[in-house]
């Protein structure tokens, strides 16, 4: 009989976003379909670690915070998910004009800088708490952040573990994480559209929760 190799999923909410999901209709994404996707035939899907940072609306977005705690509310029906929250902030701050820059001048302008704190570092910290006690025999981690690399290291070097890399199809910055995985695999458009939560999902109480119209 063939031996059931636990599986723990570690997704950078951000890094998903930001390099496969925004400005595309995937936004409503069911995470444990996603991974589910990919599962080998021995293969025991543990749980799914989800790492992101509440937003904040602005004039551009005014219901950008609300469609994200949707999203969150939904996710949180599913007992496989864990979510876990950074810290987001938007503020202004002074960087050097470019076209002045490019020029061999110096111009300071304010530009808003958004700034996402604790989701690299938690998921990291988590991964290798969880090989630390024997909670999973591969891991599927969602990230090209290369602040993962360590991490990575110490749970299949000290831990004995392994772990497969998913990142969008046109990542380029993961190479610093490609030494200690077992497999790296690209996701593409297709992997996202495949793996949709209900457009209304209803909860327990009969509350209805309903996809953002504009995702």
């Amino acid at each position: 009989m063939t031996k059931q190799r636990r599986v723990i999923a570690y997704i950078d909410g951000f890094n998903l976003f930001y390099s496969s999901l925004k400005g595309t209709e995937n936004k409503w994404l069911d995470l444990e379909k996603l991974v589910s996707a990919m599962l080998k035939p021995n293969d025991v899907l543990v749980g799914i670690r989800y790492f992101t940072a509440k937003v904040s609306s602005n004039k551009n977005e005014p219901e950008k915070a609300l469609k994200q705690h949707v999203y969150l509310e939904a996710l949180s029906l599913n007992p496989k998910i864990q979510t876990r929250l950074g810290r987001f902030s938007v503020h202004t701050t002074k960087m050097p004009d470019a076209a002045a820059w490019n020029k061999g001048k110096i111009k300071m302008v304010d530009v808003i800088k958004t700034e996402e704190k604790g989701t690299d570092v938690n998921l990291a910290v988590q991964m290798v708490a969880d090989a630390k006690d024997d909670l999973f025999d591969y891991a599927m981690l969602f990230s090209n952040d290369s602040d993962m690399a360590y991490a990575i290291q110490i749970a299949t070097q000290q831990c004995n573990k392994q772990i497969g890399l998913y990142v969008a199809r046109k990542a380029t910055s993961y190479q610093s994480l490609k030494e200690h995985v077992l497999h790296i695999k690209r996701l593409g458009p297709t992997a996202f559209a495949n793996a949709q939560l209900p457009k209304e999902i209803t909860t327990q109480t009969g509350r209805v929760i309903k996809k953002p119209s504009d995702w």
